[in-house]
């Protein structure tokens, strides 16, 4: 046994540099797994920085220092994330808190509904477990309405902690632009020596990465448009915060798209019934789903 498991060793670790990125993978996971909490920031920045290398090459190219181009980038981002903010953050917490406040009559409704099934489908549905379905509904329905007021309370605390991150995040983001090649070559040099593997694989990763995030952040921009001008055209309620919400649900694919038909097949039931009209207000949800 010993024997077998010394040759299955040397046959799969004799390479060193396999060894080299079995020691790189181990200690990065490590480390972001024990500290999260502490590199929170720069995470975010790094995933930011992805996200921007791309129009700031595309500046450098054209003639911009490198450096006055990634303060270039982050300001036109930081300002479409300030006008996203001023203008979709409000009416969207609007949104959610009057279908808070709708919620009970929406259970209400979709309990007389329901009432009416056991006279329709006698040998399908009984009575007493639509009440008892019904009753536990809203016993999960209230306690989530109670953890989001908690929630908000609880989130006021942390002010300060995204006072810390609005400041921190975007000077992280910019030196990480401005100064990608030194901070690449000051990596390499606390890398093992037998890292060709693992350069080799870094390179294939950070394509993929940077292809992914672009990606994502696209989808995500046109899903919720669309999404919202679907909503808003046909009239729905809490267009908004639904679009975001189906936006958002891209990031999980099929199950995301699934989650999200819940509150907007909810909204659109009790504000038509059961009609033509419900399914349409699916298709931007299923359309995604892909």
């Amino acid at each position: 046994m010993l024997d077998m498991l010394l040759r299955w060793y040397r046959r799969r670790f004799s390479d060193p540099q396999a060894v080299a990125l079995l020691i790189i993978l181990v200690v990065g996971f490590g480390i972001i797994y024990f500290f999260s909490d502490i590199l929170a920031p720069l995470l975010i920045a790094i995933v930011l920085a992805y996200l921007l290398e791309w129009p700031t090459t595309k500046l450098q190219k054209m003639g911009v220092s490198r450096g006055l181009a990634a303060g270039g980038v982050i300001v036109m981002f930081g300002s479409i994330m300030f006008a996203t903010i001023m203008f979709v953050v409000p009416t969207a917490w609007q949104q959610g808190v009057n279908l808070l406040t709708d919620l009970p009559n929406m259970l209400n409704r979709l309990h007389d509904f329901a009432a009416t099934l056991p006279a329709r489908y006698p040998a399908l549905v009984d009575a007493g477990i639509i009440d008892l379905v019904a009753e536990n509904l809203r016993s999960k329905l209230s306690g989530v309405a109670d953890s989001v007021v908690k929630y908000s309370m609880a989130s006021l605390m942390g002010v300060l902690t995204l006072a810390i991150y609005l400041i921190l995040v975007p000077l992280m983001v910019f030196f990480l632009i401005k100064d990608k090649k030194q901070m690449i070559y000051a990596v390499r040099r606390i890398l093992p020596r037998n890292r060709g593997l693992a350069g080799k694989v870094w390179l294939e990763m950070n394509q993929q990465i940077t292809n992914y995030i672009r990606g994502k952040v696209v989808e995500i921009v046109i899903v919720t448009v669309a999404t919202y001008l679907v909503f808003w055209v046909m009239g729905m309620r809490y267009s908004l915060l639904l679009a975001v919400l189906v936006g958002v649900a891209v990031l999980v694919p099929y199950i995301g798209a699934v989650l999200a038909t819940v509150p907007v097949l909810f909204v659109a039931l009790f504000q038509w019934g059961i009609g033509p009209i419900s399914g349409p207000c699916l298709l931007p949800i299923w359309w995604c789903r892909g």
